[in-house]
């Protein structure tokens, strides 16, 4: 059984935070470790709005990483439209990162990698920043606010944040549930937590801002962070307190069908389960009806141009975004050097699926072909090759 704990701030974030984390069975990292703490930063909202994760709440998880022994650093990109740099500045967060004792990361000039995705149902290959890979650990730290989409934006959807803008348009496109669900696999070994900040959430999200995104809405104080090891549960629990069966959200119940969290098997620890329903205006609903039209591959050509109008120029059709994902040639990490068995191959790996055998290193069938390994590789000993060229 997993464990979730549900704890009320009562004003003072940091103890609350603590509280949270202790009662959850604390967060799994080992000392000198990097730990990027992903935050909610969806657009240029002051900490506190319920749109974008709190300042207070982002620097209670850096010092609390930080007394574990880990390296602490944070970063998020926002969403199209919006820019990097103001939605920092508004924000507050890289002065409150800094001051806390940890490294803010501008996602917006990091370097970036495609990666591929084993197993995927719908995103083959997705483009991440490179910290996200890096990073030996990841916890997701989001708000907890509604979504005209998903019903609710919590720690499984804000890993999305770790992609690049125009990533997020053809994950839209392709059907958002399956792509997110897509994307959490692949990087799933890594969150090792995640903690929602309910201190002050958000009902009632519309569309609006530079393009038509989730980035107004009625702030609410619930004085509440939800944490966990295993984020699906911890969305699960969030989903039960708004008010929300998680089988009846999607992403909820695609992740738990692929065998990548629990949704029904938790025990909560701290408060009682309280469910408080989020409200959802009219236009929310109509934009969801209207996903599901854009999404859809009769409906797509029809509806294309009007969501270009709404979400902007980024927008691709979604015949575009499935031939560019048949593009994607299967590739694997192969040795075509010699080997000096340094092991530098094995520690770049951020998923842990590189072994020393005794010719060299062995790659396991969980390979991202994100090409850290082979970038690393002091020797260049190895390479990426197409599967029927390895295969021949």
């Amino acid at each position: 059984m997993v464990v979730v704990s549900i704890v009320k701030t009562n004003g003072n974030v940091e103890a609350g935070v603590k509280k949270a984390v202790e009662l959850a069975g604390d967060i799994d990292i080992d000392s000198g470790e990097t730990v990027l703490i992903k935050p909610n930063l969806s657009c240029a909202k002051p900490s506190g709005s319920g749109i974008v994760t709190s300042v207070e709440v982002i620097s209670a998880m850096v010092k609390l990483v930080k007394d574990i022994g880990g390296k602490p650093i944070v970063g998020d990109l926002p969403i199209a439209g919006w820019d990097p740099q103001e939605t920092y500045k508004i924000t507050g967060v890289k002065k409150a990162v800094e001051k806390a004792g940890g490294q803010f990361v501008d996602f917006s000039k990091d370097e970036t990698v495609t990666i591929q995705i084993p197993d995927a149902v719908k995103l083959r290959s997705v483009k991440l920043v490179r910290t996200a890979l890096t990073a030996d650990a990841i916890i997701s730290l989001p708000v907890f606010k509604a979504h005209f989409f998903t019903g609710l934006t919590l720690c499984i959807k804000n890993l999305k944040g770790l992609t690049l803008q125009d990533q997020r348009t053809k994950m839209h496109v392709l059907g958002l549930y399956d792509p997110i669900i897509d994307l959490f696999s692949a990087i799933k070994n890594k969150v090792v937590f995640g903690l929602i900040d309910g201190t002050v959430g958000c009902e009632s999200i519309r569309p609006s801002g530079p393009y038509y995104g989730p980035t107004e809405g009625k702030p609410i104080k619930l004085d509440t962070v939800i944490a966990g090891k295993d984020i699906v549960a911890v969305d699960s629990v969030a989903a039960v307190t708004a008010g929300i069966k998680p089988k009846s959200m999607k992403l909820l119940k695609i992740a738990y069908e692929r065998g990548l969290g629990e949704i029904e098997d938790i025990e909560v620890r701290g408060e009682r389960v309280k469910p408080l329903k989020l409200k959802q205006t009219l236009f929310g609903r109509i934009m969801g009806g209207l996903n599901s039209l854009w999404t859809s591959k009769i409906a797509n050509p029809v509806t294309h141009p009007l969501v270009k109008r709404l979400f902007g120029p980024q927008v691709q059709s979604l015949r575009s975004v499935e031939k560019e994902l048949e593009e994607v040639v299967p590739s694997k990490i192969v040795l075509v050097g010699e080997c000096d068995s340094c092991g530098i191959c094995v520690e770049s790996c951020g998923i842990g699926n590189i072994k020393l055998g005794k010719k060299g290193p062995i790659i396991g069938e969980k390979c991202l072909v994100c090409l850290i390994c082979v970038e690393a590789c002091p020797k260049s000993a190895l390479a990426v090759k197409r599967v029927e060229e390895v295969s021949a």
